[in-house]
């Protein structure tokens, strides 16, 4: 299997399992809680039917989200104590464990509309430029930014935007980006070309709800072993 296969294998894993927003309450509930859970514990904490807390579950098992097995809590075993009943933990050294639950929420929702697209690098690049023009023409709408904008004002909203979505973003010199984190860390160093350019896409469909003929041109990413993701933009002309 080459490792476009794998990544291809690893969209739809997380689209399947994810994309659901039932199923991510699920997931979080049994990620939050810290100790195997039951599938009446977590139904009771999501608000929802025993058996669909159980559905949504074992769908977690079979994509190798969470493990399950059937154990007594400690000190309830013995006689009389009857069936165990099963519980769920967390899959053991899942990649995507650390991913706040936000930007988790974000990328499988990405995740998904790239795979009803094929899947492939162009179609989750094509996603991210999406989800990046919605939210800075949102930001537009709004009034905190203006289309045409100065090249600082440009700049300002990037920033603005870039770190409401975890970017952790600052501006470098008149033209610069920098960004300290991303919001899809863990698979990024896992997965560099793939989510990278997921990455930056989102940059660039911000980028064009804000300044149409301005492009973007990175320098440095932190997957790729830089201190950070770097990127100028360019006034305009041609990319």
């Amino acid at each position: 299997m080459t490792s476009d296969d794998r990544a291809d294998r690893d969209i739809g894993r997380l689209a399947a399992a994810l994309g659901d927003p039932t199923r991510r309450q699920v997931f979080f509930a049994v990620r939050a809680s810290g100790a195997d859970r039951t599938k009446d514990e977590v139904a009771a904490t999501v608000g929802i039917d025993r058996r669909l807390a159980g559905f949504h579950l074992d769908k977690l098992v079979q994509y190798g989200f969470l493990e399950a097995d059937f154990r007594r809590p400690p000190g309830r075993s013995g006689p009389g104590a009857g069936r165990p009943a099963k519980r769920y933990r967390l899959a053991e050294a899942d990649i995507l464990m650390a991913l706040p639950e936000r930007h988790y929420d974000l990328l499988a929702t990405l995740l998904l509309r790239a795979s009803r697209g094929g899947g492939d690098q162009q179609s989750l690049e094509r996603v991210g430029y999406d989800f990046g023009f919605e939210v800075g023409v949102a930001e537009v709408s709004a009034g905190r930014a203006a289309p045409g904008a100065s090249l600082t004002e440009t700049m300002e909203g990037m920033v603005r935007l870039l770190s409401r979505y975890g970017f952790g973003a600052r501006a470098e010199g008149e033209a610069g980006l920098r960004a300290c984190a991303c919001p899809f860390e863990e698979l990024a160093f896992d997965d560099p070309e793939r989510i990278c350019g997921l990455d930056r896409a989102i940059w660039r469909g911000m980028l064009a709800a804000f300044a149409p003929e301005a492009t973007l041109r990175v320098a440095g990413t932190r997957a790729g072993g830089d201190e950070a993701c770097v990127a100028t933009v360019q006034a305009e002309g041609p990319a």
